[in-house]
């Protein structure tokens, strides 16, 4: 039947802070966090309109105003933080998985995601968020929107010699609505340390993160997407939201590579090889260590060239790894021993 989909909402600045019970947003008096984000991230309002043109009501024109009927919402909500700090790195995972924490009296606190593969839940953890534009939200004028029982779908990281580490997600959202709230979080700028693409390593090994690594020095960039496998649940249940999360789809994703082309690399990276690969990052206090098991599924042997370098493209898919029993796991160390 012909629908009327509704537009978006671009935003310039986003606070969040974790929901007691999901779809229930917390106060925004005190604590979340204000994220780093670019300042054109997009909410997609995601309501289906039915405007009744199939009905026939005997007029040349079959759409009548005043007929349209709302038949569901399920906002979207897209975030690109150009430089993501080892703190935040945390907060975005935390969404996706319940890690475990080795706190100590202080900094730096030991963080451990580890993706339940079986029928275990990973216990995601909702998040509410507000959004408002360049003017600051509703107290200097502007716009701000909350949005709750938000939940990531997917979460990619990426690095290259160039710049500084990037983080992207999309989240699904149960309802978007204007919000004069004034977050407490609004105006504080977190301090943490960002992640320089060249700081990171690019390891190969034996098992997935207890075997013998060897430094692979002709990565040029990569980039890591995990599909978290949470979906919304929607029932007949008296509301046009959805009613709760389930961790229903495949939990996956992919490592893309670019190196240096040559014989080094087309003897590691041989297509349909189960490879364990290890990236790392490191300041010296901070780190992030990212182990996975991938099932080599593309290759490009001569993709382009970099300063002179002829360059060969890799794609990983993310596999389920039977010695171990996982897929993916992430160590990070940093400075914040809660998630806001």
């Amino acid at each position: 039947m012909p629908v009327a989909n509704s537009g978006n909402i671009l935003f310039s600045g986003l606070v969040g802070k974790a929901e007691g019970t999901a779809g229930t947003s917390p106060s925004f008096a005190s604590g979340g966090r204000k994220f780093l984000v670019e300042p054109t991230g997009l909410i997609t309002l995601g309501q289906t309109w039915d405007l009744g043109e199939e009905r026939s009501v005997a007029l040349r024109t079959p759409i009548i105003a005043g007929a349209s009927t709302l038949v569901s919402k399920e906002p979207e909500l897209a975030v690109s933080v150009p430089a993501v700090s080892i703190d935040e790195l945390s907060v975005w995972l935390g969404m996706a998985t319940q890690p475990s924490i080795a706190a100590g009296s202080a900094a730096p606190y030991t963080w451990t995601f580890d993706w339940a593969t079986g029928t275990a839940t990973n216990n995601p953890k909702s998040y509410s968020f507000i959004s408002f534009d360049a003017l600051g939200g509703t107290a200097a004028g502007g716009n701000a929107y909350l949005l709750n029982y938000c939940l990531p779908t997917s979460i990619t990281v990426n690095a290259d010699r160039s710049g500084l580490t990037a983080l992207s997600a999309s989240l699904f959202a149960q309802d978007v609505a204007q919000s004069t709230a004034v977050p407490a979080a609004a105006t504080a700028i977190p301090t943490s340390k960002f992640l320089s693409g060249r700081l990171w390593n690019v390891a190969t090994g034996t098992a997935l993160n207890t075997g013998t690594f060897t430094s692979y020095n002709y990565a040029l960039d990569f980039g890591l997407t995990i599909n978290t496998g949470i979906t919304r649940q929607a029932y007949l249940a008296g509301t046009t939201v959805f009613s709760t999360h389930a961790e229903s789809d495949a939990f996956g994703g992919e490592l893309t590579l670019t190196v240096q082309s040559n014989k080094a690399a087309n003897d590691a990276w041989v297509l349909g090889s189960q490879k364990f690969v290890r990236l790392s990052w490191t300041d010296g206090t901070y780190s992030a260590t990212i182990y996975t098991s991938i099932i080599v599924s593309d290759v490009q042997p001569i993709s382009g060239n970099e300063d002179g370098l002829t360059t060969m493209a890799i794609t990983g898919t993310l596999a389920y790894d039977p010695i171990s029993f996982k897929v993916i796991q992430v160590v990070i160390v940093n400075g914040i021993d809660a998630l806001p």
